[in-house]
């Protein structure tokens, strides 16, 4: 009876949070960010470089979340410019999101994964150019 009751529990929080998830983790990028997106906010892809490199957001540039903080300040970015975060799923975006956020940078926000951008804003993935062989 115990182990229904816990199950029962589980299944109403679980609903309950999915119900209460951010739209930027979904597929719908919210109007604050396209809005910023507009108005030239700093868009940073945080996946690994070589997903970067498979295909990015137009004009955005490439810092793995792992490192968000450090990459943003050797820019030189400041924690009143708007910055906009993306990655595959919206999961790395979003610890990227929190990361800043605990660290004064107010305007950070996830706007979850590249393709839901793209679909949002009509743009084409920009794909860099390979290698040249040697």
């Amino acid at each position: 009876m115990k182990l229904t009751a816990a199950l029962f529990a589980f299944a109403m929080v679980f609903t309950v949070a999915s119900q209460s998830a951010p739209a930027e983790s979904g597929d719908t990028i919210s109007p604050e960010i396209l809005a910023a997106i507009a108005h030239q906010a700093l868009i940073v892809d945080v996946r690994t470089p070589e997903e970067f490199a498979d295909g990015h957001y137009p004009g955005a540039i490439n810092i793995p979340h792992e490192t968000i903080l450090n990459g943003l300040n050797q820019l030189g970015v400041t924690a009143e410019k708007p910055v906009i975060l993306y990655c595959r799923s919206g999961n790395r975006s979003g610890q990227a999101e929190q990361a800043l956020q605990n660290k004064g940078f107010a305007h950070a926000r996830n706007a979850g994964g590249l393709k839901a951008l793209l679909s949002a804003t009509g743009e084409q993935a920009v794909l860099l150019s390979p290698a040249a062989p040697r």
